[in-house]
């Protein structure tokens, strides 16, 4: 494995803003972590999307140094969170410094049994608990554009309010209100599927500094491996694309989206 300082001593790195090493089920997390070094991943994001999850996300933080976590629950378990999973959420982030987001949290309107009531009183808790400790939300929003507009437009002045739209599905019209109201847009190996119009167009009109790549690992895998289980050394995919796209080189992609990812959540 490339230690840190390598890492620091190559022109470029990426860094994987959403994964979830605890569902990769073809390798261990410590494989996993490996090979992403190896292939220039600087950092990884581990995201919580239940209360085990985000317990296991607080642990491999705290057993990697290059690991940071998310804590948060899921739109498709928002009818289990309640006051307890609120403190238990609480109490993770204040006695974890590397915990760097609240969530994913938000809408899912995708085959979820959840009821939209359920789903909105879990995702306000997220934010309000994101700005009480200073650190962004990371969102999840899936066929739930107006929605999730509509409970964010709520909290865009207030001052510690910061948010990231994870895996985007919507357009490039959806992206540019969500950048309007101070939001990043996250991108997985979606942008490389060949019939990726309507993403690769929202590429192309999105600022670069408003652009995170991630690889929601293990889902999603990028074009050269998709069908397979996807790893965070596969960013390297995701940010291929969006240089291919945007028309800049491969280290132009990496810098600025790496920048704007160490920046956002406070990595350094």
């Amino acid at each position: 494995m490339l230690s840190e300082n390598q890492l620091e001593e190559k022109e470029f790195y990426f860094i994987d803003t959403h994964a979830h090493l605890d569902m990769i089920k073809n390798k261990t997390p410590e494989a996993a972590i490996r090979e992403a070094a190896d292939e220039n991943v600087k950092y990884i994001i581990n995201v919580g999307s239940s209360i085990e999850g985000s317990l296991k996300s607080v642990e491999y933080a705290k057993k990697f140094k290059n690991v940071f976590a998310t804590v948060g629950v899921h739109p498709h378990y928002a009818n289990r969170f309640g006051k307890r999973q609120e403190k238990i959420l609480d109490s993770l982030i204040k006695n974890n410094k590397k915990i760097v987001a609240v969530g994913e949290a938000g809408f899912d309107f995708f085959e979820n049994p959840v009821s939209k009531q359920d789903q909105q009183r879990t995702f306000i808790s997220h934010i309000e608990m994101a700005i009480t400790h200073g650190i962004p939300v990371a969102i999840h929003d899936r066929e739930a554009h107006s929605e999730t507009i509509n409970i964010l437009k709520n909290y865009t002045a207030v001052k510690n309010f910061k948010a990231v739209l994870h895996c985007f599905s919507g357009d490039a019209g959806f992206a540019l209100k969500c950048i309007e109201m101070g939001l990043f847009i996250s991108f997985t190996g979606v942008i490389t599927f060949k019939n990726a119009k309507s993403a690769k167009d929202t590429v192309k009109i999105i600022p670069l500094d408003k652009i995170f790549i991630e690889t929601d690992s293990p889902y999603l895998a990028p074009q050269p491996k998709r069908g397979q289980e996807n790893y965070p050394s596969y960013v390297k995919y995701i940010a291929q694309e969006i240089a291919k796209i945007k028309e800049i080189s491969l280290q132009e992609a990496a810098k600025i989206t790496s920048k704007n990812a160490e920046d956002f959540f406070n990595l350094k």
